[in-house]
């Protein structure tokens, strides 16, 4: 589960797929105390041309602002994946507070948290919806596989933790005749996957997956 005081990397994350190489951060806000830091937002603007953008990140200071860029950097300098990053950023963020809520999602989308106390009826609670999951299923059986992967792939972005988006990534680059992306959504959701997938839909896309990838 993303917490806000991961919110700036992610959204710096967010940007590596831009050619952004030149990026700047805006003039950043003082932050008085480190919890101002952890409430803040960012959000990218595009400020000219020479693929120049700025990143204005409430609530960070110029000291933050310089590391997080460096971050950046240095994940563009090495070719990094930023799901790969953002993962790790989790399980980090995860060891020092083993007490945060868990958000597990469900096949069709739906999510639900628990936590600090797994025993606690009160710590639970249930979100999401089954929009997302429906539309993609629609688009492969209308066999509109271009579409399903630009959705699947906004998906894996947007949340992350849900798998389901994989298998339909999966599907659509097996159709779309790139069988070694495929293999890849598959491999990584099979490595993560657990009871909440075990339902009749995503049992029957990773049979019909493995079956395109024979």
């Amino acid at each position: 589960m993303k917490t806000r005081s991961l919110g700036v990397v992610a959204t710096l994350l967010a940007l590596v797929s831009l050619p952004c190489r030149s990026q700047k951060p805006n003039t950043p806000v003082q932050a008085e105390t480190d919890e101002a830091w952890a409430k803040g937002s960012c959000s990218p603007a595009v400020t000219g041309q020479n693929e120049q953008f700025t990143i204005n990140c409430q609530g960070m200071t110029k000291e933050q602002g310089e590391k997080m860029l460096g971050i950046v950097n240095k994940i563009l300098a090495d070719q990094l994946d930023p799901q790969l990053v953002a993962a790790k950023l989790d399980e980090i963020h995860k060891a020092l507070k083993p007490n945060l809520p868990v958000k597990t999602y469900f096949c069709d989308g739906m999510w639900q948290t628990v936590g600090p106390k797994t025993d606690s009826v009160l710590d639970s609670k249930t979100g999401g919806n089954d929009s997302d999951f429906l539309n993609m299923i629609a688009l492969f059986k209308n066999e509109q596989y271009p579409e399903l992967l630009k959705t699947c792939l906004a998906n894996i972005n947007s949340a992350p933790g849900w798998l389901t988006p994989r298998l339909f990534c999966g599907l659509a680059y097996a159709h779309l005749n790139d069988k070694v992306k495929a293999q890849a959504m598959l491999r990584e959701f099979e490595s993560k996957t657990g009871p909440p997938y075990d339902t009749p839909p995503c049992r029957d896309m990773s049979v019909i997956l493995r079956s395109l990838l024979k």
